[in-house]
């Protein structure tokens, strides 16, 4: 078992945090959005009802920028962080604390960046899954852990499906790499990043109506 921090605001979040609480990770702080913070328009709130563990840890909603909050996370003295769906770039500082562990939608190096189901869906992608990783300070481009890919495909799937399946993956990756994580014999491989595609925001007017149809749908709807 080892002291987490969990930062997150979407469902997600949610989701994954229970898988961590389920391998008796102890969440010593849970970090998300409150209900005026910045940045999170169009962006639904959590039926938390749906995730008991959210009723069980310490909780701090976060009104302004997480980096507010790295004093109280040195306090806390985490063994690692799970950023697990947030809008907000995290500072060196932070980084420094700990590892810090994410998910990302895609199969990095492919994928970076923004609002990759949606990004996958509109750019007709073939493949697309989740990715394990560390985060470096750049934008998705730190070493993997591990990764999972779909079975559902961009080219018919809607968003909402390939979240829902995301989530499935994510809480795989989890059960499979925290134990190796805690231990620290989880790998970390460098991305290729010549292979690297990093998705913009999405300028919904720019793609085929078909596809804007699957794609702006829950969670970005």
């Amino acid at each position: 078992m080892a002291r987490v921090i969990v930062i997150g605001g979407i469902e997600s979040t949610f989701s994954n945090a229970e898988v961590l609480s389920g391998l008796g990770e102890d969440i010593v702080m849970f970090y998300t959005r409150g209900a005026n913070s910045p940045g999170w328009e169009g962006v639904d709130p959590i039926d938390e009802s749906q995730f008991p563990f959210a009723a069980t840890v310490p909780r701090t909603e976060v009104a302004g920028h997480i980096r507010d909050h790295i004093g109280e996370m040195r306090a806390l003295a985490p063994d690692v962080i799970y950023s697990l769906g947030w809008q907000q770039i995290y500072p060196v500082e932070m980084l420094d604390l700990c590892p810090v562990i994410g998910l990302h939608e895609s199969l990095l190096p492919r994928g970076a960046g923004a609002v990759p189901i949606a990004n996958a869906i509109l750019r007709n992608e073939t493949v697309t899954g989740i990715t394990l990783f560390q985060l470096d300070g750049g934008i998705d481009t730190g070493p993997i852990l591990g990764q999972l890919r779909g079975l559902l495909s961009p080219q018919t799937a809607t968003a909402t499906a390939l979240y829902s399946e995301a989530m499935t993956l994510g809480a795989a990756l989890l059960t499979m790499y925290v134990p190796h994580i805690n231990r620290g014999t989880a790998p970390r491989i460098a991305q290729d990043l010549s292979q690297r595609l990093c998705y913009p925001k999405v300028d919904w007017s720019a793609w085929p109506a078909d596809r804007v149809a699957r794609a702006r749908v829950y969670p970005y709807a």
